[in-house]
């Protein structure tokens, strides 16, 4: 070989070297880039989780707040605990499960009162039931003005004299 040739030679060597690095080169920032968009996509991902954490935890503290004020009326004990309760409630007991723990727990647990049902209206039967009318009430179950006014009859009649 030539001395010409061998010039022509490491020209052609220099010039592949110089692209193999431009494409070496590329590759690099590429895979930069790459890794970039990877960890700002698990950012995003990971503040999309924190904002919906924290969604539900004011969700769940407003559902809390609602239903505790409801259940004041049955437990009037429970304003106490409210801390207490709230806590139960947000790791996941049902609110009358948590105001019955608590309220236990601290010994200040009073059931609640249950409404007494009337069965003026009984279910069934296509006859109508009819309450009993004209009997009069035992005393025991008068208010005071009723058994007043009783009192009052009774002096009109003549039947008691009050001296």
């Amino acid at each position: 070989m030539a001395e010409g040739q061998e010039d022509i030679l490491d020209l052609e060597d220099s010039e592949s070297v110089e692209r193999q690095y431009k494409v070496e080169k590329r590759i690099k920032d590429l895979s930069e880039k790459v890794k970039l968009t990877s960890e700002e996509r698990d950012e995003k991902e990971r503040l999309l989780q924190e904002r919906d954490i924290k969604i539900s935890g004011l969700e769940k503290e407003r559902d809390f707040l609602n239903s505790f004020g409801d259940a004041m009326a049955k437990y009037p004990d429970a304003i106490s605990y409210k801390d207490k309760i709230k806590e139960k409630v947000l790791k996941g007991y049902s609110m009358e499960d948590a105001i019955n723990s608590t309220l236990i727990l601290e010994g200040k647990y009073n059931p609640p009162v249950k409404p007494e049902v009337s069965s003026e209206n009984p279910a069934g039967g296509s006859a109508a039931t009819q309450p009993i009318t004209g009997g009069e009430k035992p005393i025991s179950e008068l208010t005071r003005e009723e058994k007043r006014v009783k009192l009052l009859e009774a002096e009109q009649r003549g039947d008691i004299s009050i001296t």
